[in-house]
């Protein structure tokens, strides 16, 4: 495979939110699905169809996995542990930075922590934003536009293999 590293964005990439942010969805949480949560106050997060087989299938290419999200820090982590995504997540970078700039450091530490090189052009970034996906482009790495350039993450996986 030619990409070392795939970085998600979260909000309407990898999963739908009531509210717009997955910030504003905070614990206590309970599933009322396998893939959806709820709070007490009725907000709620539903992961899109194929997440959990698209990640499968990265980790058993053994490729670095990561996420490019503009929310806070915890609250997201909390959610992503939640569905049980969290694990192998390479340095993951939510906040408020530019996209571009949360790609150069995951690179940055994965090269540190790992002594691995990564090229701009072996990150493949999937966004649904596509302000985020140009700068992205610009940067060096494949940036497809969710929703547009891949319509699944079913499509994704059968694109990748």
């Amino acid at each position: 495979m030619h990409y070392k590293l795939f970085v998600f964005d979260l909000d309407e990439t990898l999963w739908t939110v009531s509210e717009g942010l997955c910030s504003l969805v905070k614990p206590p949480f309970n599933f009322t699905s396998p893939d959806r949560l709820e709070t007490n106050e009725g907000f709620w997060i539903e992961l899109k169809s194929g997440v959990h087989n698209l990640f499968n299938f990265l980790r058993e290419q053994e490729v670095y996995i990561s996420i490019a999200s503009r929310n806070d820090h915890k609250p997201t982590m909390e959610i992503l542990s939640a569905f049980g995504l969290s694990d192998n997540l390479a340095y993951p970078q939510i906040g408020w930075r530019p996209k571009d700039e949360m790609l150069t450091r995951i690179i940055r530490r994965i090269q540190k922590r790992d002594k691995v090189k990564i090229k701009h052009d072996e990150v493949f970034f999937l966004d649904d934003w596509p302000d985020n996906i140009k700068p992205a482009r610009d940067w060096g790495a494949t940036a497809l536009l969710y929703g547009q350039d891949v319509l699944s993450h079913d499509e994704l996986v059968t694109m990748l293999k």
